[in-house]
């Protein structure tokens, strides 16, 4: 390892575009048909590049007072964690294993674990090994993924209600894909709780319909059987014959909560896990610990590019014990995260399916990860193995970016 010194950080945002335009969930209106990736790029003197995206320090804008959510905090952060350091001083390295973060990196890292990410690339691109083999070398040389844009399309599609879920999960198939997230929900806000219920069921059943019994339907609620336990109990009933793989957020996470879900599910004879925590900023908190500890879940979900590689280490070990499978969470994080989470995948022992936003190439050039057969081929590439095209990248976006440099 040559511990190169990082001369150049830049930002840039970056358009990148569904396949179709994206209904609602139980409690956002429509995402559309575009994202923005906040691409980072820091440069070493010796023409090492490393990447991440800080979407997840943009999105906290609430104040024009205030840095967080701005460029101008964005830059200055940058700045002070990584210009002028050297490629070695983030990461504990045991040969070429990273097995945690350097004591004045590791409040930062904690906090914007994008940016961890960002020590995980360059220092894998110094020494010329993936990630994975950073992260403990690989547990799996393809990794599953699932289809995650399933959100309220009845909703983008009124006059086809049900059915569009449908019509989207076969066209999903037909690209092939063979795990599917849909998302339901619908009496927390946009629909009259029974209502709401019912359509989530008939969605369900419509999906399974399409895309036949062997394949995985997980749902997600974000919250929108709170207070509502009896409907819950309905839906569970009511899909059964879908053989729903996984239950995911249907309540806000609380033990006594979800000990009597646990309890009526186990009840009605539903195989469904329960899977909860994409909502955990600081992992693993107290009544996710609580969860975990008194097996009433089984798949545990913070975000692999808010929290970052090291913290997901930890996890991990502390999941060694249990049966809990690492469920990580990815919307929102363009076609990075998809790259990052293929990358966590393959290293973790515990790792059970990607989330795929199944975004159309943008500004990456083509490589080995390639998607086939429902998951990822996993490459050998140095770092993360994700590179710029440079030539679309001088084409459409350099006029956005702003560099800063020593």
């Amino acid at each position: 390892m040559t511990a190169q010194r990082i001369s150049e950080i830049s930002v840039t945002p970056i358009t990148v575009a569904y396949r179709k335009e994206l209904g609602r969930n139980s409690n956002r209106e429509n995402i559309g048909a575009n994202n923005t990736e906040w691409l980072v790029r820091a440069r070493t003197d010796g023409g090492l590049e490393g990447l991440t995206i800080a979407n997840r320090y943009m999105r906290v804008f609430n104040d024009f007072l205030k840095p967080e959510g701005r460029m101008e905090g964005l830059v200055a952060l940058l700045r002070e964690t990584f210009l002028g350091k050297r490629t070695d001083e983030f990461l504990e390295m045991n040969g070429g294993d990273a097995v945690g973060v350097k004591s004045p990196f590791l409040d930062v890292f904690r906090t914007h674990g994008w940016m961890n990410i960002l020590a995980f690339d360059l220092v894998g691109r110094d020494m010329g090994v993936s990630c994975v083999n950073m992260l403990g070398g690989p547990q799996r040389d393809r990794v599953d993924a699932y289809d995650t844009t399933l959100w309220h399309q009845d909703m983008v599609t009124p006059e086809n209600a049900a059915r569009q879920e449908g019509e989207d999960a076969a066209a999903s198939y037909n690209d092939g894909y063979r795990q599917f997230k849909i998302k339901v929900g619908r009496g927390g806000r946009w629909m009259l709780p029974r209502e709401g219920m019912q359509r989530d069921v008939e969605v369900v059943l419509a999906v399974r319909d399409a895309v036949g019994p062997d394949c995985k339907i997980m749902v997600d609620a974000n919250f929108g059987y709170d207070g509502h336990l009896n409907l819950l109990e309905d839906f569970v009933r009511e899909t059964l014959p879908a053989d729903i793989f996984w239950l995911e957020e249907m309540i806000t996470a609380d033990v006594e909560h979800y000990r009597e879900f646990r309890r009526m599910r186990d009840r009605l004879g539903c195989q469904a896990m329960l899977v909860c925590g994409e909502v955990d900023r600081t992992p693993i908190s107290p009544v996710f610990s609580d969860l975990i500890g008194e097996g009433l879940i089984d798949g545990y979900q913070p975000d692999t590019v808010g929290v970052g590689f090291s913290t997901w280490q930890a996890i991990g070990r502390r999941l060694e014990s249990t049966s809990v499978l690492a469920i990580p969470h990815n919307f929102g994080n363009g076609n990075f995260g998809t790259r990052a989470n293929i990358v966590f995948g393959a290293a973790s022992k515990g790792f059970a399916t990607l989330e795929d936003e199944r975004y159309l190439p943008n500004i990456y050039k083509a490589d080995g990860f390639a998607f086939a057969d429902g998951s990822y081929a996993v490459a050998d590439a140095s770092g993360l193995g994700l590179d710029v095209d440079d030539d679309t990248f001088q084409r459409i976006y350099a006029k956005n970016e702003v560099s800063i440099s020593e």
